[in-house]
């Protein structure tokens, strides 16, 4: 099975349930686009409030999602293990155009599935966690480096929220993100733009090189990053094979033309001495 390509985890989509529960449970839909019987088709799976192309979740045990077929073909989706064999946890049989799927998931766990109407490409996985936290963005990163002098966004998934403080070590080629609340997360899950770090290979939390997982999203222009952490963590180092400059493209080019005036005005004031 083809490693998934698009993803993004959607939280919060509608909520419903008793007051009885500790999380409210949730639905999600996930649409399968016109198209997506073509391996060649840009996505296979889109999140139906978003729009987002993901084959990837992350929920809550007792959430729910439903599959919708939008497509001419037939679909199915059947659970598999991670290395892409089917395991019988799941499957909904041929679902047919205009039809649907749903199934609450109750158990912790991460649970892959695929179509198996000879689709192999169509493939995702449900991460079902004990709290996946809220998707979070830092904007305005190395503004000097974009063109529009905006900067650029991370995401992140987290109980708590990051310090909007990113710092940038060209020598280390690394970035370092400092947790401002306390977390109960195991995990935190970063969605990094190619354009800030490319090929992250190692990660440090608090100090401790730590393995984690990373994915290639969004037509490859993000990374994804899972990286385990323990309750109460306070810093992550990400380190690639890059990172972008401190000072960027536009500050450049505003010394640049800086030091280009000094030197004419300075050749001026000898020429008419």
């Amino acid at each position: 099975m083809k490693s998934v390509l698009f993803v993004l985890p959607i939280l919060i989509v509608f909520i419903f349930g008793s007051t009885s529960f500790a999380f409210a449970e949730s639905t999600y839909t996930i649409v399968i686009p016109s198209g997506a019987s073509d391996s060649s088709a840009p996505y296979y799976w889109s999140e139906k409030s978003t729009g987002v192309t993901t084959g990837e979740i992350t929920i809550y045990p007792g959430d729910t999602i439903t599959w919708e077929n939008a497509d001419s073909a037939f679909h199915t989706i059947t659970s598999v293990t991670k290395s892409g064999e089917i395991d019988g946890i799941f499957d909904s049989s041929f679902i047919k155009s205009g039809g649907s799927y749903s199934r609450q998931f109750t158990e912790l766990g991460d649970f892959y599935y695929f179509c198996n109407n000879n689709h192999p490409w169509m493939n995702g996985v449900v991460h079902v966690v004990k709290n996946p936290g809220s998707v979070q963005t830092i904007d305005r990163i190395a503004s000097g480096y974009s063109d529009d002098g905006l900067g650029f966004e991370v995401k992140y998934i987290l109980d708590t929220n990051l310090q909007k403080a990113v710092h940038i070590n060209t020598e280390e080629k690394t970035l370092t993100f400092t947790i401002s609340g306390d977390t109960e997360n195991e995990e935190i899950t970063f969605m990094i733009p190619i354009e800030i770090i490319e090929n992250p290979n190692t990660v440090w939390v608090d100090g401790v090189m730590t393995d984690f997982e990373s994915q290639s999203i969004e037509n490859k222009t993000k990374n994804k990053l899972i990286i385990p952490i323990e309750p109460h963590s306070k810093e992550i180092k990400i380190m690639g094979t890059s990172v972008i400059p401190e000072f960027g493209f536009l500050v450049m080019g505003v010394l640049s033309v800086g030091l280009i005036s000094t030197i004419i005005l300075t050749r001026s004031k000898f020429a008419i001495i």
